[in-house]
């Protein structure tokens, strides 16, 4: 580990060498390397996170580049989540990236979150995100969520037994059908969700028991507390 890299890192108090450490020694499964996926992979492998795991079914269409900064017009067609692990290969040398090209599901979330220690949700569908929390929950990894529509975001927290899970706050929900993105808004959101996410591999969950909400229009957060559902049939039991 090339320390000079961390310097300005290494110098937080909340960080310093024992948690240069623990970043380097941690493992972290991304599902999605769009617009939210991007920013917040190129945060946790210049963090120096030891170990990337990328998942992400999609290729690079046009649409896509006006806020999705892992790819250029070279990408266009090729997978996603092999152009992301070939993009932060080479960013920083210091880690290991994985590419998997695939979409997570009830049927493969159990084997992708596997020896990780935290999984992050960076996609734009409810099923994928539904499916995460449900293969996160029955090996207790913690699960750090996100999604943005137009000017908005938010980010949540999850530790299984603890804090509201996913399925507690989209219970009865429908399906997410978005369309709306900037990248401005994705960045943003993005950079909370790495934020936590570095924080919770570090010790500390900072939003326990709360939605984070952006409003990239009035450039506001707001913090909303959310309980704990006792029915809910993935964490109601833990």
């Amino acid at each position: 580990m090339e320390l000079e890299r961390y310097r300005r890192q290494l110098a937080m108090p909340e960080i310093g060498p024992e948690g240069q450490r623990k970043l380097a020694a941690s493992s972290v499964l991304v599902v999605g390397a769009g617009g939210l996926g991007g920013p917040l992979l190129y945060a946790l492998a210049g963090a120096g996170v030891g170990r990337l795991r990328v998942v992400d079914g999609d290729t690079v269409s046009l649409s896509n580049l006006n806020r999705q900064f892992l790819f250029d017009q070279a990408d266009l067609g090729r997978p996603k989540a092999e152009g992301a692990a070939r993009r932060l290969s080479a960013f920083n040398r210091d880690i290991t990236v994985e590419g998997a090209a695939a979409w997570l599901d009830q049927t493969n979330g159990a084997e992708l979150v596997k020896d990780c220690q935290l999984a992050v949700a960076a996609v734009d569908n409810l099923s994928a995100r539904l499916a995460l929390n449900a293969a996160c929950a029955r090996q207790n990894i913690p699960l750090v969520n996100g999604g943005v529509e137009g000017w908005y975001g938010s980010v949540l927290a999850v530790e299984f037994g603890v804090t509201p899970c996913l399925a507690c706050c989209y219970a009865g929900t429908a399906p997410e059908e978005g369309g709306q993105a900037l990248g401005a808004v994705t960045g943003a959101v993005a950079s909370l969700m790495a934020s936590v996410t570095l924080q919770m591999l570090l010790g500390r969950n900072p939003i326990p028991g709360e939605i984070l909400l952006y409003d990239g229009k009035r450039l506001e957060l707001d913090r909303v507390p959310v309980e704990r559902s006792p029915g809910c049939p993935i964490c109601g039991t833990l």
